[in-house]
């Protein structure tokens, strides 16, 4: 007969769990990717270093999921975006909208995000490799979705999505690494913050608006032959 594993010790292990992952966050808020290890962790957390192995299997178990549960993209998944109110009538604009200022204000803030994403660019792992996969397949699946207001279009929405996340990270991790501004913009003061995500409003609805004419252009073109 299988033992009955009291309530306590249940309680005890998630607790324990959840300070191993904190540990994680807070070795790379404060030394870096580079520090972690399996003995920092476990002194950062103040439990045995086997506590590790029993409840992730592995150091870089541990690390995966802290990463996880810090990444924007894969806290937002696309499961339902389908089901957003404007989705319908404006095929995600809004919602891609909300999505990038969304994003610059949680980069923003989050020290340790900023820190993975310089983890990231600097080093080839297999944890990052799994994270930057998920991402993109997360990515894959919102432009599946919105494909087919683009398709008569010479609207490259693809592109312009990638020039907006590459500039919201270079910006942050060049403000967070220089302290200074970045194109005399200073991205910590709030009205400067206001200017760059009017910005991101703009070259969205651009990107949207030109494939909007160009399918009213094309549409009039086959009516006239």
């Amino acid at each position: 007969m299988a033992r009955k594993i009291p309530e306590g010790e249940i309680r005890n292990k998630e607790r324990t769990k959840l300070k191993l992952i904190h540990a994680v966050g807070e070795i790379i808020r404060v030394h870096g990717y580079t520090k972690l290890g399996v003995n920092r962790i476990a002194d950062t957390a103040d439990v045995s270093k086997k506590l590790i192995y029993r409840y992730f299997g592995s150091v870089e178990n541990l690390i995966e999921i802290y990463v996880k549960q810090k990444d924007y993209w894969i806290l937002f998944p696309p499961d339902n975006i389908e089901d957003t109110p404007t989705f319908d009538t404006d095929q995600g604009k809004e919602l891609s909208i909300k999505m990038f200022h969304n994003l610059f204000r949680y980069l923003s803030a989050e020290t340790e995000m900023q820190k993975i994403l310089i983890w990231e660019i600097s080093e080839k792992t297999n944890i990052m490799k799994e994270v930057t996969a998920l991402r993109e397949k997360l990515g894959s699946d919102l432009f599946k979705m919105i494909d087919s207001f683009f398709e008569k279009s010479d609207a490259d929405f693809r592109a312009t999505y990638a020039i907006i996340l590459g500039g919201i990270y270079y910006m942050i991790l060049h403000s967070n690494g220089t302290g200074g501004p970045f194109c005399e913009i200073d991205i910590k003061n709030p009205s400067e913050q206001a200017r760059i995500e009017e910005v991101i409003r703009k070259l969205i609805s651009w990107t949207y608006q030109e494939a909007k004419n160009t399918a009213l252009t094309t549409d009039y073109q086959h009516y006239t032959e």
